[in-house]
Parts: structure tokens; C-alpha cells; sequence
């Protein structure tokens, strides 16, 4: 993520200005990981949403404005959790059982191999746990090394490492058994 260490620190002191900086600076990278997570574009815009407010009335707690990349992710990433409890036994990319998952992947068959290819992986990346699916989201898609996921996860550096290389493995299990 991009932003300004100074609108952090500004922010911290209430400053409405240099928050909706920072909001500008990260909301596209927020939203790219909640979509990722979540597999719902319109979920992923409310759990962004409310994560942005959660910010914006606790971020005058924190401590460490250092800290701030790492604080938002675990909202987020908490956040994106509850959703999943709450939302995905009924529909989504993660249930390959929900109507809507069918629907979806009958009109992408119809689509070029690359858009074909994105759904292949979406569908691997929804087999994996819900935190798996985090880690690898957080490691691969977002980029963050695994002491940053650690921090935001509350594991083990180590943990995350396992937890990516297994459930990486596995999605190459999953993607040539389709080919």
C-alpha cells in the first residue's frame, strides 16, 4: 500500500483531512483483497466500507502510526472473516454447490482461455480454508511477506509459511487435475 506516513500521523490526531487522504491511497488495494477474500464485488464494497468507518472512529487508538498497514489489514481481514461465516454458506465463488456459482461459471466457459484460466484459479483458491485463502491472497496476490501476514493474522511467521506452501500445493493439484 501507498499513503503518506505524515497523513497517518495527522489522521491519528483527528485530522478528517489527511484520513480521506489515506482513504484515497488505499481503498483500491483494501477493495482489490476483500475481492479476492470475499469473491463478491458488491460484498467487498460494503466490507471495505466498514472497514473504512472502523478506522476512521478507532484510529485515534492507535498507538505506532508504523503500524497503520498492518492495523487496517486485520480489520479488514477480520472483517472479511465474518462475511464468510455469515454469507458463503449460501452463495459465492467459495460454494461450488450455491446456483449462482453454476450461473457464473456457465458464462465464462463461453469466454477467451485467459478469463477461463482466472476462473480455474478463483475456483482452487475457493477450495482452501478461509484463513489458508487469506494467507495466500495476503503472500501472492497482495505480495506482503510472511512476518507482515503473521502480524495481521496473529500466527506464527513460520505458520503462514507452511500454511502458504501446503495450500499453494494444493491449488497445483487441484489446476492440473483440470487440464
Amino acid at each position: 500500500m501507498n499513503y503518506k506516513e505524515k497523513d497517518v500521523i495527522n489522521a491519528i490526531q483527528q485530522d478528517k483531512i489527511a484520513f480521506e487522504n489515506l482513504y484515497r491511497d488505499i481503498n483500491t488495494d483494501l477493495y482489490k483483497m476483500a475481492l479476492y477474500m470475499l469473491g463478491n464485488h458488491q460484498i467487498a464494497e460494503e466490507t471495505v466500507s466498514e472497514t473504512v468507518l472502523d478506522a476512521l472512529i478507532g484510529i485515534t487508538k492507535l498507538k505506532d502510526e508504523t503500524k497503520f498497514e498492518s492495523w487496517i489489514l486485520k480489520i479488514l481481514t477480520n472483517k472479511c472473516k465474518r462475511r464468510m461465516k455469515e454469507k458463503y454458506h449460501k452463495f459465492s465463488v467459495f460454494n461450488p454447490n450455491a446456483q449462482e456459482f453454476e450461473e457464473s461459471l456457465n458464462q465464462r466457459v463461453s469466454q477467451e482461455k485467459d478469463i477461463e484460466a482466472k476462473t480455474d484459479v478463483q475456483i482452487a483458491l475457493s477450495k482452501l480454508q478461509p484463513k489458508d485463502r487469506m494467507i495466500v491472497t495476503l503472500c501472492v496476490v497482495e505480495g506482503y511477506k510472511s512476518h507482515e501476514v503473521a502480524d495481521v493474522l496473529s500466527m506464527k511467521p513460520a505458520t503462514v509459511r507452511s500454511r502458504l506452501n501446503r495450500s499453494l500445493a494444493n491449488m497445483r493439484e487441484y489446476l492440473e487435475v483440470k487440464e
